[in-house]
């Protein structure tokens, strides 16, 4: 409080001044600095409900196994023919090992909402091997809700700052659900054989 008796009601809209609340003005008084401040002196943004990875058990699937040493070479090699397609587990939460035991990968993501732009930074480090950092592994990023909705088409771009560290945006969720996402790693040049770099990990999002 100033001292001519004045109160300031919001920080960013300077010399927006009210006299010294009577007592039955002090309720009006209250709820207009909680709706100021709730609007941010009004500034404007996003609105809406956020959502986020789905909290539940924490991923184990790689406990009392080997990791994998990738490979590099093996990025060329010829995948056994006839093989089935392996069913991949998806995980709770917002860190796992990937499918295979190779790397561990968490992530962080910019607040979710539907139809609203969003950035993931992803952290890739190997289990075995030359431990640290998973550098130059393009991440790309892929979602589906009820195996038939895909996230929307925002081309998004990947870029890796600092070493083993992707950032993914933008990327859209164009229907409320719950969302499986999956990280690739080294996607476009390695083919899915046991030991190359090529991997994956897929967690829960819900889009309220």
């Amino acid at each position: 409080m100033s001292r001519s008796g004045r109160i300031s009601i919001c920080p960013c809209a300077k010399g927006s001044r009210l006299p010294r609340p009577t007592a039955t003005s002090s309720l009006a008084l209250a709820l207009a600095v909680l709706g100021l401040g709730a609007a941010g002196c009004g500034s404007s943004g996003p609105e809406g409900p956020v959502g986020g990875p789905v909290v539940g058990a924490l991923d184990d699937h790689c406990a009392g196994v080997t990791p994998i040493v990738v490979n590099p070479a093996s990025c060329h090699a010829t995948p056994p023919a006839g093989d089935p397609a392996e069913e991949n587990p998806i995980h709770y939460n917002a860190e796992s090992d990937d499918d295979d035991c190779k790397y561990h990968v968490s992530f962080t993501a910019s607040p979710i909402r539907l139809n609203q732009n969003v950035t993931f930074k992803v952290t890739v480090t190997a289990l075995a091997g030359a431990m640290g950092p998973v550098t130059k592994a393009a991440a790309s990023l892929a979602g589906t809700l009820d195996n038939s909705v895909a996230i929307a088409n925002t081309d998004p771009k990947t870029t890796e700052s600092p070493p083993g560290t992707y950032t993914i945006t933008p990327v859209k969720f164009p229907r409320a659900g719950r969302w499986v996402i999956t990280y690739h790693l080294f996607e476009d040049d390695c083919v899915d054989v046991p030991d190359s770099p090529h991997g994956h990990a897929s967690f829960y999002i819900d889009v309220p």
